[in-house]
């Protein structure tokens, strides 16, 4: 994965902005789930990291997504809607940044210190 490690702790912090990892994701508010989503689309621009998740290649991926939605793309590669998706996507961000050698302790004092930000 090519992103920074700062890039994948906006995603991860983003996502999990209300209270649980995944409600902003598809059901609180249309707000969070559009800077997601526009998060998303500028720090992944070739689609590798959502290609990876799907098990298809960046470049099928970008094809697909020139035809179809997202959440036909998803419902496609095997998972049941795209909260499901996004849920595995924000699995994907944590194990990417434990990976970084970031703790997980580390991780959720990031969480929590910057969530006040975004509401």
């Amino acid at each position: 994965m090519k992103l920074t490690t700062k890039a994948i702790a906006t995603l991860l912090l983003v996502a999990v902005a209300p209270d649980r990892p995944g409600e902003s994701l598809s059901r609180v508010s249309v707000r969070h789930k559009s800077q997601f989503d526009y998060l998303l689309r500028r720090h992944d621009r070739k689609g590798e990291l959502r290609a990876e998740l799907l098990n298809i290649a960046p470049i099928a991926f970008r094809h697909m997504q020139k035809r179809m939605s997202l959440e036909q793309i998803v419902r496609r590669c095997g998972f049941v809607n795209l909260h499901a998706f996004r849920l595995a996507l924000f699995g994907k961000l944590k194990d990417e940044l434990r990976r970084r050698g970031w703790s997980v302790r580390q991780i959720d004092l990031y969480i929590m210190t910057r969530r006040n930000r975004l509401a």
